[in-house]
């Protein structure tokens, strides 16, 4: 916020700020951004060589099953020569976000709210994406992706007098929430009791910031693996800009055999043995919970209901699920052992990709 203040007396006074850009191809296989590997070019020429160079080292020393949930990352990035630290658009954002938060702050504080036509945060992770014009090349169809991202506004008219006599209990929950367990119960309370109304649930996250109040929430669609690492990368932006000290998780996950899982086959490729609804949320302290419950379908056309899991001891210190590496990493906090593991019998490639940066 000091460089932003400067920043803009130096506009105002002197001139513009002296940047500079670049393009970045960026090899991503996990959740863990500890295992990426970077290529930078300033020239727009260079990117086709540069990314057929990390697809065929992704291709020859990465398992078959990595490889098919693997994708090159391929953006523009700008710098300040006076902020080198952040890119120029995170840093615009965490600097629109924070002024957001002040005004929103002073109006309850009068007992005022902001005015609707004053765009939320929110609306410039589209429009961050856009201008950064990221690209996806995903090596299981080699062809270019892009993330789509919609503002969906709060219309209470769409919502049923049945739905909101099913919610009213959640929602009295959720505003007397005081902490990590008031707000976690409360979305378990509301994730089992959709569920058991509409037969299933969209993954959906909620992020709260140090007060508990809501400063992100929202709803997915994945089309593979690879959109989750995305996904869960673009949540831990928004954890940086929104300064938010809580993140929760509700959806419907496959439950599947691991007793045969290779890297040369995928996750994806394992039999499904069963369906659950899950709840998991982690805090700014590395504090985790999580619940789940199995879905249960007597027959095809019937309404599928929930049977609570109960947690498995052995399974305790695993219960941070991989989905929240990125997020980790921006609260500070280390990762838990299991994830070490995964760090570890993944090391020879990722330096064996290091090599190959260093030599480009």
């Amino acid at each position: 916020m000091q460089w932003a203040k400067d920043s803009r007396n130096k506009i105002e006074k002197e001139g513009d700020l002296d940047l500079h850009s670049a393009l970045t191809m960026t090899l991503f296989w996990s959740y863990i951004a500890e295992q990426d590997i970077s290529l930078v070019t300033g020239r727009e020429e260079l990117l086709q060589a540069g990314a057929k160079r990390l697809i065929r080292f992704a291709r020859r020393n990465l398992p078959s099953g990595v490889v098919d949930s693997s994708a090159v990352r391929i953006e523009r990035r700008w710098v300040a020569n006076t902020l080198p630290e952040w890119e120029l658009l995170q840093a615009f954002s965490y600097i629109y976000a924070a002024h957001y938060r002040m005004c929103q702050g002073l109006a309850a504080h009068i007992g005022e709210t902001l005015n609707v036509k004053v765009p939320s945060p929110d609306a410039l992770f589209a429009a961050r994406e856009s201008a950064m014009r990221t690209a996806y090349l995903k090596l299981a169809d080699m062809r270019v992706h892009s993330q789509n991202v919609e503002i969906v506004k709060f219309d209470r008219s769409t919502i049923s007098p049945e739905r909101e006599a099913l919610l009213a209990p959640v929602k009295d929950a959720a505003s007397s929430a005081r902490n990590l367990d008031d707000v976690f119960e409360s979305l378990c309370a509301m994730a089992s009791s959709t569920f058991e109304h509409d037969g299933y649930h969209v993954p959906m996250v909620f992020m709260y910031d140090e007060s508990l109040r809501e400063v992100g929430m929202m709803s997915v669609h994945f089309g593979d693996r690879v959109d989750k690492y995305i996904f869960w990368r673009g949540v831990a932006d928004r954890v940086a800009v929104t300064r938010a000290k809580l993140v929760v998780i509700v959806g419907e996950m496959w439950v599947r055999d691991m007793r045969t899982f290779t890297y040369a086959q995928g996750l994806d490729k394992l039999p499904i043995t069963g369906e659950r609804l899950s709840v998991a949320g982690l805090d700014h302290l590395g504090v985790c919970r999580s619940r789940s419950w199995d879905v249960v379908r007597t027959s095809p056309g019937a309404k599928p209901s929930l049977e609570l899991v109960a947690p498995d001891a052995k399974c305790f210190d695993r219960e941070v699920p991989f989905v929240f590496a990125p997020v980790m990493r921006v609260f500070g906090i280390p990762y838990p052992a299991h994830f070490a593991e995964d760090l570890e019998r993944t090391a020879r490639v990722s330096r064996g990709l290091k090599d190959l940066e260093s030599s480009t």
